[in-house]
């Protein structure tokens, strides 16, 4: 029984690799950003480009500013104005999933789960959607919901970027599951080589999963 476990999660660390092999890494770089997401969300945009790209700018401009008074007052401009696009277009995923992201930052956290869940009931495999949802979870450490949402992003697009692999595997490490979240730091570890602390990090996991496997068979013989 042990060795068939093994062996079924190895095939799974085998396909992954073999997927992201066969995607070039193209998406190696991060998860993407709004606007990178747009043609796989499937929505048409109607929006006026101008009134969109201000809305990126600040957006972006917020979340890099330092001091926390620009920094409330650049995502107050970008919510603003991704609120009159999504009055135009209610529909939007991409919009709504970027207002809920405007408020999780600014603590809203109630408004922020609203907005998400709109998202996720809109289109409920985006994965664009999915991974910051997940994300609103993770910070708020229900590490369960994170991964129920973070594995829909994966299945639904994101396999092959690092970021969403980095969070599986620190979400199953928090659970306990050192295993899987080796395996997860793995697939990271090959769609981004860059990644120098990993290897460490697989080094401490390494030695974690053996002594708690040393303590689990310690507990049965006795």
């Amino acid at each position: 029984m042990i060795c068939r476990n093994y062996f079924t999660r190895g095939l799974f660390v085998c396909a992954s690799i073999f997927v992201l092999l066969c995607t070039g890494f193209a998406c190696a770089e991060s998860v993407p950003r709004k606007g990178l997401d747009y043609k796989s969300s499937g929505v048409t945009f109607k929006s006026p480009q101008k009134i969109e790209e201000e809305a990126d700018a600040y957006f972006y401009k917020g979340v890099e500013e330092k001091n926390e008074k620009l920094k409330e007052a650049y995502l107050a401009k970008a919510l603003a104005k991704y609120m009159l696009l999504l009055s135009m277009q209610p529909d939007n995923v991409i919009f709504c999933t970027q207002i809920g992201v405007i408020h999780d930052l600014s603590g809203r956290k109630t408004q922020a789960k609203n907005y998400f869940f709109r998202a996720i009931n809109l289109e409920k495999l985006n994965p664009f959607a999915n991974y910051y949802f997940g994300e609103y979870y993770f910070n708020i450490k229900d590490y369960h919901r994170a991964l129920k949402y973070y594995r829909r992003a994966m299945e639904n697009g994101y396999v092959s970027y690092y970021e969403v692999h980095n969070r599986l595997a620190t979400v199953y490490e928090k659970l306990g599951d050192l295993e899987k979240a080796k395996e997860h730091y793995t697939v990271s570890l090959v769609v981004n080589p860059n990644q120098q602390s990993l290897n460490k990090r697989l080094l401490l996991l390494d030695k974690a999963y053996y002594s708690k496997k040393d303590y689990q068979r310690h507990t049965i013989r006795e």
